[in-house]
């Protein structure tokens, strides 16, 4: 059995197949990956009704699950400020109230009333009253929920121990073809120069490599798609600020809509969302994404340009958050439009699986890994539940 990718969704299936008795190789390409570059944030509390909200909504257990076997991967509670700015016109307003309307109805099905808080915007409220009365003004203003998160920075140092320990053999090569066989799969891997290296033999493999699934088995489904995402690192954040420690984000986030809108697009579009999260030791600082038209991910955007544009997009929230040093750095994912992620077997490539495009996915790959790993080792109904989770239609 071979997982192609390490991160978040290959190492935690890798995880989950070992502990079924297979024996499990994850090769681990040198390149930059995206899960380092997470938030973390685990919204279990927030998937639509349906078999997505009960798979979210037991996201904590799962890490618990996997913590109790494995050790400390980096889980702990926390809060997420969700906040918004004052609304320009009456469209506007209503608009923030409609999306606030549908958060809070969401967390109430899981979340006590004593988890949902109003506050003040992030830049202050003049001449509000009180909170609850900025918001209703159209002012701006911040709710704060209960959350919970992975540290990225514990998870990356874990997660390669845990799959030791699991007898899980880890290669850190690239992976640059895939080729059936009669008995299983041939993977020719990349030798160090860049030429040609090894050839890895495998009865199953799973591609779970995010935004480089695609380049390795081009007929996967054209809803899988790609983007440029991208964030600040910074060692510290000023002690002033009103969140704390809790993860920061947009109510009115922009990535969701240009996903969404990514098969309409015509030329590559930019978004940056103003928003932080510890990781490790330090802080992450913005979320950009660059979507360009078609399934392929084009080059990456200019790093400089994007910067610019991340800090400019402080500079109007927090100035003191847009002069912070720091380093910026931007990596390929994936993502699916419509938003229901691949997994399950490739239809017409026995033994080809696939693991990627997933939205949320600290709360959706460790309560998904199990049912794909059971459907791996031979449960014709593990996937059932998932719609069109199994078989993924090449192409389609």
């Amino acid at each position: 059995m071979v997982v192609i990718g390490a991160g978040l969704a290959g190492g935690l299936l890798a995880l989950e197949l070992a502990g079924l008795g297979l024996p499990v190789t994850v090769v681990d390409g040198a390149g930059p990956a995206a899960t380092p570059l997470s938030y973390g944030g685990i919204p279990w509390w927030a998937g639509p009704p349906g078999p997505l909200d009960s798979w979210m909504a037991a996201a904590p257990s799962h890490w618990r699950r996997l913590e109790a076997r494995h050790g400390p991967l980096g889980l702990s509670p926390c809060d997420l400020v969700l906040h918004w700015p004052a609304a320009a016109d009456a469209a506007a307003r209503q608009r923030q109230e409609g999306v606030l309307q549908q958060v809070e109805g969401l967390a109430r099905r899981h979340l006590g009333a004593d988890q949902l808080q109003h506050g003040p915007p992030l830049t202050g409220a003049a001449g509000a009253a009180s909170p609850v009365a900025a918001a209703a003004s159209g002012a701006g203003g911040t709710l704060r929920l209960g959350y919970a998160r992975v540290d990225v920075g514990v998870l990356a140092v874990a997660l390669p121990v845990a799959l030791r320990a699991a007898g899980v053999r880890r290669l850190i090569q690239r992976v640059s073809a895939i080729e059936p066989t009669r008995s299983g799969w041939r993977l020719r891997l990349e030798a160090a120069s860049g030429g040609v290296g090894d050839t890895l033999w495998a009865r199953q493999v799973v591609l779970a490599a995010g935004a480089g699934c695609r380049s390795l088995w081009p007929s996967l489904p054209q809803r899988l798609r790609f983007s440029w995402a991208g964030a600040l690192l910074v060692d510290r954040l000023p002690l002033a600020l009103p969140s704390g420690d809790a993860i920061v984000m947009p109510l009115l986030g922009q990535r969701q809509g240009l996903e969404d809108r990514s098969a309409q697009l015509q030329a590559p579009e930019l978004i940056v969302d103003v928003g932080w999260a510890p990781s490790g030791t330090g802080w992450l600082l913005g979320q950009s994404s660059l979507v360009g038209p078609g399934t392929d991910l084009g080059p990456p955007p200019d790093p400089r340009h994007t910067e610019l544009c991340l800090r400019q997009a402080f500079a109007g929230l927090l100035p003191a958050l847009a002069e912070l040093p720091g380093r910026f750095v931007q990596v390929p994912v994936s993502f699916t439009n419509p938003g229901l992620p691949l997994v399950g077997a490739v239809a017409g490539d026995p033994g080809l699986w696939v693991f990627a495009g997933f939205g949320g996915p600290f709360a959706l790959v460790p309560a998904l890994a199990p049912l794909l790993a059971a459907a791996i080792a031979g449960d014709p109904a593990a996937l059932a539940t998932l719609p069109g989770a199994a078989p993924v239609a090449g192409g389609g």
